[in-house]
Formats: structure tokens, C-alpha cells, sequence
């Protein structure tokens, strides 16, 4: 199954057959403990964050007993596809997404046929209405696939913060402006997200769930002119919002791509920068790793609103258990690194505001998650040195004037 985005869920099928293979060995109410689902992604999924956010978030909801509950009055397929659609609407997932992880589950439960893990791009005609497993009511087979914040190998969220917990569910078809994506709100995305950030890893040196790991980029690729999916894809930074051989920058045909456009040159020329998915509310995600800087490791993150980079910026934080502590300025002036400390900024040459807080990652990584709100941009820097860090974030080089 794809995403709106038209990015394949669960390319391999690696997500289904580890919920089938714990059914197996653990049985159906498996499906319902959080907890254990929570396990599984962290020992077996860490490539697959966008799913595991998915299956996190089905099981929190209890989708076993919602499809007790449907089954007699709407039939096996009719539950699948109500259920869907209320878990979309409870965690503000994509469709297309929710109706993965639905089916995966019914699948697992034994309540449709086993299937192959060949993907599709649609549920077949006249699924809603039910139909014999394997017949033309049946779901097409999907494979289960999707990507938040681990560099993240699990992302800071990505890199250092939110660990690898990227995106989960996909977003509808990119043509409508600012359609949702797969866990705009949060997995947002704190909700979803901060519930599951803990159990991937950001950016290998954040732990937060938002950050895809740098092994996992290659997990999917990204369908030329889309926008981010829920897996972190390998597409270069040479996209149409400009090239690393300087050739004239073109204008941007996705929200990725807008996102790129706003990374600086020094950035992406060092770092493909791969599409990381959408988590904490963002509408595109991107992933600079293995930085000759201060910062060897950046997340951008790219918001459709101001109210919507606030949200964003606190879902981030939230999931890393972040706690403030004191402001982060000395008079009114950054002269050091605290940890644990938030404050508001106001740059005026260039003219910038935005907010910075600084803390220490569990792996002891330095970390400063900043915002650019004339640009609706965050980004969080993941370095070694605290105060070589602090250092780079001053100058401001990390975000396009």
C-alpha cells in the first residue's frame, strides 16, 4: 500500500511479519499491549519508524477490540475499513496509513487471508462493503512501511533529540495545499510521537523518536515532484529547490522541497540531506548527517504556520522529556550552554526570531533545538562540543537569511 504522498508503507513487508510473528508467539492480546508493540519496533523495526508509530498507535487503541465491535453489524472488511477510519480520526493519521496498520492487524488476527507483501496503491473496489478473503471484496495486499524522528536511529526525534521515531501514517494525495500528512498534529505529533519517541531514538545522539537513523535512509525512495513520506527516503538534496552544482535554483514543487530550499548551500553540499518524513506536525522533514561543523548532525523541520512551529517545537521537546530549567541567556545575550534551559530570540541582523533550547541527549550529545519563525522552520543541531556548538548556532549559518 502506498501513502498519499505515494511513498510505499512497508516495502518488505518487515512490519507485517514481525506483528504476525508476535501474534504467534505471544498471542492476540499482544495487539492490544502498547508496551510490547512498543518493544517489538525497538528491537525489530528500528528501519521502519513510520510503521512503528502506526502500530504503536493502533494498539493504544485497542484496534483488536474496536474490530470485535464492528464485525458483527459491517463484516470483517466493513470493521477494517470503520476502524480505520476512526483510528485515522482519533490520532489525525492518514487514511491511506490507518488503513494499513488496520488491515495488518485483521491480518495478523486471522480475520482476512495471510496475503503476499507485494504493495498497492489503493484498497480494491467494494472493500468497504466486506467480502470473502482473497474475492473481490478482499483489501489488496500491503506491505506496511512508513519513517520520525534515528540518527534518530530513531532521529532527534533525529539526531540527538527525538530518536528515530519518525512519521507514521502518510498524508492524502499531495495535490491540495498543505494536505494532512501522516501524523501532522504528532506525531505531531507530540501526542503520537512524544507516546513513542522514547522507544526508537533521535539522532543517534538526541534519543528522540522523530529521527530516522542514518542506516535507515535507504529504506525507500522518493517518487520524483512528492512530498515527504513516512519512511526517511535517500533522495539527494538536488531537487528543484536548487543544486549542489550551482546550477540555478528552480521553484519548489513540494513541501520537501520548499524545505530544502531553505537549507543553507554549505550545508547540502556536504550532506544528500534525505527527505526524513513528517513528524511532530511538520509537512516535511529533512536529515543532514555526517556535517563537517560544529553540528554534525541537523533535522530540519518545515511548518505550514507559525501556531503550527510553537506545536511542534513543544511536541520535540515533550518526547525528549525535556524540562526547562532556567532561561538560556546571560542578561540578553547566549554566552554559554545550560542545560535544560528555553528561551525566546530576537537576531537583528540578520533579522531573525525564533526560540532556542539547549540540553544533553541521554547519549550525552549536546543538543539545541531552535526556530526561524520567519521561515516557520525548526531545526535541531546535534553536535559533541557544548560550547563549540552554542558557538555555530550564534552565527546563524544553519538556516538560509
Amino acid at each position: 500500500m502506498t501513502e498519499g504522498t505515494g511513498h510505499v508503507i512497508d516495502p518488505a513487508g518487515d512490519a507485517r511479519r514481525a506483528v504476525q510473528e508476535a501474534v504467534s508467539a505471544h498471542g492476540p492480546g499482544v495487539l492490544s499491549d502498547a508496551t510490547a508493540m512498543e518493544n517489538l519496533c525497538r528491537t525489530q523495526l528500528t528501519a521502519l519508524p513510520g510503521e512503528c508509530i502506526l502500530i504503536v498507535s493502533a494498539a493504544r487503541a485497542d484496534v483488536p477490540a474496536l474490530l470485535r465491535d464492528k464485525i458483527p453489524e459491517l463484516g470483517n472488511y466493513g470493521a477494517i475499513q470503520s476502524v480505520a477510519t476512526t483510528l485515522a480520526g482519533a490520532h489525525d493519521l492518514d487514511n491511506a496509513a490507518s488503513l494499513w496498520v488496520v488491515r495488518e492487524f485483521g491480518r495478523a488476527l486471522g480475520l482476512i487471508a495471510p496475503g503476499g507483501t507485494q504493495s498497492t496503491p489503493r484498497p480494491a473496489p467494494g472493500e468497504a462493503g466486506g467480502g470473502a478473503p482473497g474475492g473481490p471484496g478482499a483489501p489488496a495486499g500491503s506491505g506496511g512501511g512508513t519513517g520520525v524522528p534515528d540518527v534518530l536511529r530513531h532521529g532527534p526525534g533525529m539526531a540527538g533529540g527525538p530518536a528515530g521515531v519518525a512519521g507514521a501514517g502518510g498524508p492524502a494525495p499531495r495535490g491540495s495545499s498543505r494536505s494532512k500528512l501522516l501524523t501532522r498534529n504528532t506525531i505531531g505529533v507530540a501526542a503520537a510521537i512524544a507516546l513513542v519517541a522514547g522507544y526508537l531514538g533521535v539522532a543517534a545522539a538526541a534519543h528522540l523518536s522523530p529521527f530516522p537513523a542514518e542506516t535507515v535512509a535507504a529504506a525507500s525512495s522518493q517518487s520524483p515532484g512528492t512530498g515527504p513520506s513516512t519512511n526517511p527516503a535517500t533522495s539527494p538534496a538536488t531537487s528543484p529547490a536548487g543544486s549542489p552544482d550551482g546550477s540555478p535554483d528552480a521553484s519548489p514543487t513540494s513541501d520537501y522541497d520548499v524545505l530544502l530550499s531553505k537549507i543553507p548551500q554549505a550545508i547540502r553540499s556536504q550532506s544528500d540531506c534525505p527527505n526524513a518524513g513528517t513528524q511532530f506536525g511538520a509537512i516535511a522533514v529533512s536529515q543532514c548527517n555526517r556535517l563537517n561543523l560544529a553540528a554534525g548532525t541537523i533535522q530540519y523541520y518545515l511548518y505550514p504556520s507559525s501556531a503550527a512551529l510553537t506545536s511542534g517545537i513543544n511536541q520535540l521537546l515533550s518526547s525528549a522529556h525535556f524540562r526547562k530549567q532556567r532561561e538560556c541567556t546571560s542578561g540578553s545575550d547566549f554566552t554559554d550552554f545550560l542545560v535544560e534551559c528555553q528561551s525566546d530570540f530576537n537576531n537583528k541582523t540578520p533579522f531573525m526570531t525564533g526560540t532556542i533550547a539547549e540540553y544533553i541527549s541521554k547519549d550525552n550529545a549536546p543538543l539545541i533545538v531552535t526556530s526561524d519563525r520567519q521561515q516557520n522552520v525548526m531545526a535541531v543541531l546535534v553536535g559533541t562540543n557544548a560550547g563549540d556548538l552554542l558557538a555555530y548556532w550564534k552565527q546563524l549559518e544553519w538556516i538560509k537569511d
